[in-house]
């Protein structure tokens, strides 16, 4: 048994044979901000064994408020080398990957493509709508999450078992042209991020989704998460 996941091999639904998938395993991570920092922190505390880093943005000084991977020292610096850093020291059992670049419709399949799960960690629409297009087209499940101030979303996406993103959020032109204005409390951003990273986990381990066909919504300030049951939408131009 690896003393580094003693605690969670323990658990009846994980196992060593759980953690033997876990090591197997591998995802992607768009985006190492808000969301992506407790994501990537988990899946490589897990010991997911290979985990890529997908985000062109450098360090800011208002990242620092929620973005727990960067210190001031890394303003300035991509947030794939200062993210890759800080995982490395945190477990250096496993493989991590980046992509120092934009992710868009050029670019997508490339860098999505041979990944068992991608999560989405990012505050674009666009964004998010070639995730979710790219990784339709090459069946690979899809975990999209968003926050905004107290509140976050939380949504499973693996067609045709069920709806994708754009069955829930058609996309529009104006969705296009959303500048970056979303308030971001570091607490939801920890939160959203984290319930991100167990939905993969749990998918990865092969155990019974409980975000299957349902949109959950996060709100710290009330301290709920209501599910939301959601079907797909047959007239879908992504996924149907």
């Amino acid at each position: 048994m690896n003393e580094r996941y003693t605690r969670q091999i323990q658990i009846p639904q994980i196992g060593n044979e759980g953690q033997k998938k876990l090591g197997r395993s591998s995802v992607l991570v768009v985006g190492a901000g808000g969301l992506g920092c407790p994501i990537i922190t988990y899946l490589a505390s897990a010991g997911v064994g290979r985990i890529g880093i997908a985000d062109s943005d450098t360090v800011a000084l208002s990242n620092l408020n929620r973005q727990f991977l960067h210190n001031t020292n890394d303003i300035g610096r991509p947030k794939t080398d200062s993210a890759k850093e800080k995982i490395s020291g945190l477990n250096n059992e496993i493989k991590i990957l980046t992509f120092a670049e934009h992710l868009n419709e050029t670019n997508a399949s490339n860098i999505i493509n041979g990944y068992d799960i991608v999560l989405g960690a990012v505050d674009s629409f666009e964004t998010r709508f070639i995730i979710n297009k790219t990784c339709v087209k090459l069946s690979i499940p899809y975990i999209d999450g968003g926050i905004n101030g107290f509140c976050g979303s939380i949504f499973f996406s693996n067609p045709p078992l069920t709806p994708c993103l754009n069955c829930i959020y058609p996309q529009t032109p104006a969705k296009k042209e959303v500048p970056d204005t979303t308030s971001a409390l570091g607490t939801t951003a920890g939160v959203t991020g984290t319930i991100e990273a167990n939905i993969a986990l749990i998918y990865l381990l092969g155990l019974p989704n409980p975000a299957f066909n349902k949109l959950l919504l996060y709100d710290g300030f009330r301290m709920i998460i209501d599910h939301i049951e959601i079907k797909q939408n047959e007239s879908c131009l992504v996924c149907n």
